[in-house]
């Protein structure tokens, strides 16, 4: 396959959203007003750390910056790993563009490290920094004819990735007049993910299953929307997005609904990523404060959407259950309870840009070094519903 170069998509050659179908090698639609998008972040309420564990520092109000969002459009070009498209003529670009110098030179790391940072795309290191071979590694490639919609990011098989990264792309896509119908390439290894597309107006028969580790895809035209919300952090019309969900299929906020996202059924069957080894024990408590228990993955979509948005509160240890907060009202009141540092940036962007009230709890990892990610960890069950009962009447 050559050497390939690597060019942030958004210095393709720019064309109005009604010129996506001309017959140009690559072209690229930038959403008005073309520039640098900011957001304000707000802090916490409340950062409560009662076994003085002193995972994060006081936070304060700051901005989030993302690039345009865009639609690029390739002909005859190959999809490796998650979301690399590869170009016919020699380069390669994905679904982000990246802001400085800095960012660039970050991403080329990632991609010339170990899996997962390089996103399983196969490359090879070269003697120049952006560049990159590819060793497909007995993949084979699959051909597919006609428009396809690259509905694949980072992470792909993370739900919660799926949802900041992955489904906000259609919110750019309804907004341009494509005449061909289209496919599209998205991580479908589970049932929840079809189901979102087929409440988007997506049918599974429209779905091709990307399965980046087995196949190497070969496309005549791959439409290739742009990452919105790179760092969780959800624009206006992500949010409008999830926002249509809940007014179609959740309910109003009920005054004094209590919910809590359980991780019990993981740790039950066998998952050894971050186990909260006296959940049990706080399930308990809870249930005698009115909270219904609730397991995200044993629930449709549906029915995960009804949950969240009848709640008007919202506590459950950090994890991808508790993205789910896209479909609670904004005000409803979220205690997130953290166990190790790395992740609290997206976090709090998703808090703040959902409008939610918000606080953190923290909690006791058995090994506080956290070299290793998810380790087992305790919750101080009496200050949490201290904490609870404190922020119900604030």
């Amino acid at each position: 396959m050559g050497e390939y170069k690597y060019c942030d998509a958004i210095e393709f050659p720019h064309v109005d959203q009604c010129r996506l179908d001309s017959k140009a090698p690559v072209c690229v639609y930038v959403e008005p007003p073309g520039t640098l998008r900011r957001f304000v972040r707000y802090p916490p309420e409340f950062i409560s750390d009662p076994d003085s564990v002193g995972l994060f520092p006081r936070f304060g109000k700051d901005t989030i910056t993302y690039p345009p969002a865009f639609v690029a459009v390739a002909r005859d070009a190959r999809i490796v790993g998650f979301r690399t498209v590869l170009s016919s003529n020699g380069f390669f670009f994905n679904d982000s563009s990246v802001i400085g110098q800095q960012q660039r030179r970050r991403l080329m790391a990632d991609l010339a490290a170990s899996y997962p940072a390089n996103e399983e795309n196969g490359f090879v290191t070269t003697n120049t920094a952006d560049r990159f071979k590819i060793d497909p590694g007995g993949r084979p490639t699959k051909r597919i004819r006609g428009a396809t919609v690259l509905l694949t990011s980072q992470e792909p098989s993370n739900y919660g990735s799926w949802l900041f990264r992955s489904l906000p792309k259609l919110h750019i896509l309804a907004q341009i007049d494509l005449s061909e119908p289209l496919r599209y390439l998205a991580w479908a290894g589970l049932p929840t993910f079809l189901e979102y597309l087929s409440l988007l107006g997506i049918p599974e028969d429209r779905v091709i299953h990307h399965d980046p580790s087995t196949t190497i895809y070969h496309l005549e035209k791959v439409i290739v929307p742009s990452i919105r919300n790179n760092h969780a952090f959800l624009d206006r019309e992500s949010a409008a997005l999830f926002a249509g969900l809940r007014d179609k299929f959740g309910v109003p906020m009920k005054p004094g609904s209590r919910i809590y996202i359980s991780r019990l059924l993981q740790s039950q069957n066998g998952s050894n990523q971050r186990i909260m080894l006296n959940e049990p024990e706080l399930v308990e408590r809870l249930v005698d404060l009115g909270f219904s228990i609730i397991a995200p993955e044993t629930l449709s979509v549906t029915d995960q959407i009804l949950a969240f948005s009848s709640a008007e509160m919202v506590v459950g240890p950090s994890g991808s259950g508790m993205f789910n907060v896209v479909f609670c009202h904004p005000g409803t009141k979220i205690i997130d309870i953290e166990s190790e540092p790395h992740w609290i940036h997206a976090h709090r962007c998703l808090f703040a840009s959902c409008g939610l009230r918000y606080g953190i709890f923290v909690g006791s990892a058995v090994d506080r070094s956290f070299e290793v990610h998810h380790q087992p960890w305790k919750v101080n069950i009496d200050a949490l519903v201290s904490q609870i009962e404190s922020f119900a009447v604030a």
